[in-house]
């Protein structure tokens, strides 16, 4: 018996240091950052000064230096050997795991020059080199397009209008368009002009690393040396990261080193860093708000004068983080409101006033029958505080305009996108309920949407029945695609019930007309792409996250939106902000709520198991809208029933820190 386990620790032995002469590590010293040399986590937050029209690059020259990050290594060389480097870099915070069939999605680089490939390692054994992190660092040609835009003026949308007037056959094809959009034919032709002048600023031969900018979090550094027999078989694509082809598309360098081929390949040495940096962006409000416009939706564009900080001049275009979002308004729906105008959040509006106006109104005939408006003049609802510290969206009130009220909705978005990320807005909304409970009819809003209708931001491909198409019409009836660029992740806050219709289990005495309960609804747009294995299809679902029981809601199986509902406090609108996260990862999305950003607390979450998460990039938006209430069943307060608001109903965007 001894004998024998004697042997087996010999061969143990054996297999040991035959492990170890196999994965010996000749780079004995590797520092990739060295200004910051010593400090094993590093800091920083993105600058963003020309991120809008050239994307992020990292770092800056008040950074370092030099715009560079350098980095210092030394290698143990045999005698008469020759070897060379490379340095990678890897996002670790939104990464698939690099044994993922998803691993070349993550965001990877190495040199900013990609036909650099690797370099000879100097006679002395210490390399001294440099490197920056920025967008699409693979120089992918679907990034590609035209130079910087430049601002567009209207005498340029109006002289393209009259070109299109001149050619008959497109003229009528904007007739028939204009028909189907229930547009009036000069806006048909103002709108399908902006789309034209968008379009050629997609068209061209310059790297538009705008287009996928590099992902806040954590980054890791990883040193690759390898001898020349090593490096004369390493595939192309692991040498020049732009390369891939139509089989494998792209090799992750970590995946081919840590699990690939490369991992048994002789004469490799690699070195994944102790030193690691932390990204994050702050999007603040101090530059000003831009309005495009070529995302107007109406043909008669004029700035509010008198708001410096909110417009459209070169200024904005150039350096503005935000800009001024407009709702897309359906006019497949209508509002049918009563004559009324009346402040509902002074408190003066009873749940008996509503009532008895809902008697009084009875008959259609007496309603005004209109739709939700936006701004007829942009800048006047959206405006930046005098130093800068926060952006204030307006509803406007009606006590100037009694004969016809509106209700309008209001938002900005952010100018800068990014995939994945933990996004945080500090936001002061305006209340949802007076105190007697009533309803403002305000839904507001912290979500991200899909950045450009252009190829460039296409989902990956949802295979088998495809994404039930965005747009118009219902489930099955609007058609599938395997192909799409609409994404979007909600946060939404409403007063309905926190139960859906068809829930079948509710609570004994429960009031969804409690004058302290709204509801937040987390929603992810998965235009119903069936790829997830355990899919949540039709009705109510139930999944456990972190002890936490979430129910999960599906009208049909080919409904493109999967939604919690969480009941939170009205009081929370008393606060003179309050934190509104969504945290998305390749394989899950965490909502959160809190009164400061280490007091956060969990209000949703999915997972790609069930529902299916984008990778494409989505820019930040706040929004106070007009939703209809049908939107969110069942009805506790009927939006045609609430007056039109008599003053302005202001909330404010202090910042959005993607971290």
């Amino acid at each position: 018996m001894k004998r024998i386990i004697l042997f087996s620790g010999f061969l143990s032995l054996i297999i040991f240091i035959t492990s170890c002469n196999k994965q010996d590590n000749i780079i004995t010293e590797f520092t990739p950052i060295t200004e910051f040399s010593g400090q094993d986590s590093i800091s920083m937050d993105m600058d963003l000064s020309n991120s809008v029209l050239n994307g992020i690059s990292i770092p800056t020259p008040k950074q370092t230096g030099d715009s560079l990050f350098h980095f210092a290594a030394k290698i143990e060389k045999e005698q008469g050997q020759k070897y060379f480097y490379k340095i990678y870099y890897q996002n670790e915070s939104y990464k698939y795991e690099e044994d993922s069939e998803f691993a070349n999605e993550n965001f990877y680089g190495s040199w900013e020059d990609t036909d650099i490939e690797f370099k000879e390692v100097p006679s002395s054994g210490e390399i001294k080199d440099a490197f920056r992190i920025l967008g699409n660092p693979r120089n992918e040609k679907q990034y590609f397009g035209s130079k910087p835009r430049t601002n567009v003026t209207e005498q340029e949308i109006l002289k393209g209008v009259e070109s299109i007037k001149k050619d008959i056959k497109w003229y009528n094809a904007i007739k028939e368009k204009a028909k189907v959009n229930k547009n009036s034919v000069e806006t048909q032709l103002y709108l399908d002009m902006c789309w034209i002048l968008n379009y050629n600023t997609q068209v061209g031969e310059t790297n538009n690393r705008w287009k996928r900018n590099p992902r806040t979090g954590k980054y890791s550094f990883m040193l690759v040396v390898v001898t020349q027999d090593a490096l004369n078989q390493l595939p192309k694509g692991v040498k020049n990261i732009s390369v891939s082809d139509s089989i494998n598309g792209f090799i992750n360098p970590y995946q081919y080193f840590k699990y690939g081929k490369g991992k048994e390949l002789k004469g490799v040495s690699y070195n994944i860093a102790k030193q690691n940096l932390n990204l994050r962006a702050v999007i603040s409000p101090e530059r000003g708000v831009f309005v495009d416009i070529l995302k107007y939706p109406l043909n008669d564009f004029k700035i509010f004068p008198n708001n410096g900080k909110v417009g459209n001049d070169d200024s904005l275009f150039n350096n503005a983080l935000y800009e001024q979002f407009f709702h897309s308004i359906s006019k497949h729906f209508k509002l049918k409101n009563l004559p009324v105008v009346e402040d509902i959040l002074d408190d003066s509006y009873t749940v008996e006033k509503y009532r008895a106006n809902e008697k009084k109104y009875s008959d259609i005939k007496t309603r005004i029958i209109d739709f939700p408006h936006i701004t007829d003049c942009p800048g006047k609802t959206v405006r930046v505080d005098d130093k800068g510290r926060f952006i204030s969206l307006i509803n406007p009130g009606n006590e100037n305009r009694m004969n016809k009220p509106r209700k309008e909705s209001v938002g900005i978005s952010t100018r800068v996108g990014f995939t994945y990320g933990k996004f945080r807005g500090k936001i002061k909304f305006p209340a949802q309920l007076n105190s007697h409970g009533v309803w403002s009819g305000l839904t507001n809003a912290f979500w991200l949407i899909y950045q450009s209708d252009f190829d460039w931001n296409k989902r990956r491909i949802c295979p088998d029945k495809g994404y039930v198409k965005a747009g118009q019409g219902v489930g099955e009836d609007a058609g599938r695609s395997p192909n799409t660029n609409y994404s979007e992740i909600d946060i939404e806050i409403i007063k309905t019930s926190k139960y859906w219709p068809d829930q079948e289990h509710k609570e004994k005495n429960y009031n969804p007309y409690d004058k302290n309960e709204c509801v937040l609804a987390c929603t992810n747009w998965d235009l119903a792409c069936q790829t997830p294995k355990d899919y949540f299809k039709q009705g109510i679902h139930k999944y456990k996250y972190n002890n936490q029981d979430f129910s999960y809601h599906r009208w049909s199986e080919a409904y493109r939106a999967l939604t919690i509902r969480s009941a939170i406090e009205n009081n929370i609108f008393k606060n003179d902000f309050y934190y509104f996260e969504i945290e998305w990862k390749p394989n899950e999305i965490i909502w959160r709520i809190g009164a400061s950003p280490d007091k956060m607390y969990v209000v949703g979450y999915m997972s790609d198991k069930f529902t299916s998460i984008p990778n494409n990039q989505m820019v930040g938006v706040v929004t106070q809208e007009y939703h209809y209430s049908e939107f969110w069943p069942p009805v506790i307060f009927d939006q045609n029933l609430l007056p039109y608001p008599k003053k302005d109903i202001e909330g404010r965007v202090y910042d959005i820190v993607v971290e």
